[in-house]
């Protein structure tokens, strides 16, 4: 009867800290190729960029013929931020679909380390989520999602 409430125990551990699939690298390059593919070259796209309790801001990028020609941010505040929180200034290229296969192919060699998850977007093939999150380090989670991406002519 000793052993059930352990069980039990182990159990609920166990389903805290089972890291999901990880996406190997050469399904992140396929992806890429057929992203490249569509050869879209004006577009605008908002991610969101959520760094464990610490931060959570959507980065919207304008993108035409290949350039970036306008980017904006709107936060919301994080637990750590309280009722406020503060616009911080961002790299517009990491939150291109070219930015986001850039992340997702950097956490790739090591996704076991980094429990790197990533979700494809199924019309257009670039990352639609990326989430990190070391395990022998606390609050390091960071999460990235695509919330709209519209091409333009």
């Amino acid at each position: 009867m000793k052993s059930v409430p352990i069980l039990l125990l182990f159990l609920v551990l166990g389903a805290c800290t089972v890291p999901g699939p990880s996406e190997p690298l050469a399904q992140i390059q396929t992806k890429q190729d057929q992203w490249h593919a569509k050869n879209i070259r004006s577009y605008r796209i908002s991610v969101l960029k959520v760094q464990a309790i610490f931060h959570a801001q959507t980065n919207t990028v304008t993108v035409r013929d290949g350039v970036v020609t306008d980017q904006f941010a709107a936060c919301t505040p994080a637990p750590f931020e309280g009722r406020e929180c503060r616009v911080q200034e961002f790299e517009a290229n990491e939150f291109t679909p070219d930015g986001l296969f850039q992340t997702a192919l950097a956490y790739a060699p090591e996704s076991a380390k980094y429990q790197l998850r990533v979700t494809f977007d199924e019309q257009y093939f670039f990352p639609a989520t990326i989430s990190s999150d070391q395990k022998e380090v606390v609050d390091d989670e960071t999460f990235w999602r695509v919330v709209a991406f519209e091409p333009l002519p």
